[in-house]
């Protein structure tokens, strides 16, 4: 029986939460480029906010695994 290793799920749901952060921030320079100012909230929110922590729960993944290995 194999075991998975303890940072192998968390991989692939931090890339896809730094992957929504990125677009959204692409979106966002895309609406500010066309000369929309008035931006929501909520967009910028999750720019702000799901990039950084898709980065983090990325190098806790990769730490992870590291350990594991050991």
């Amino acid at each position: 029986m194999t075991r998975s290793a303890p940072g192998g799920k968390l991989m692939p749901l931090s890339m896809v939460v730094f992957a929504i952060g990125l677009v959204a921030l692409a979106v966002i320079f895309g609406m500010y480029a066309s000369g929309v100012r008035d931006l929501p909230l909520w967009l910028n929110l999750v720019g702000v906010l799901l990039s950084p922590i898709g980065f983090a729960m990325g190098m806790v993944a990769v730490f992870l695994q590291n350990r594991s290995r050991e």
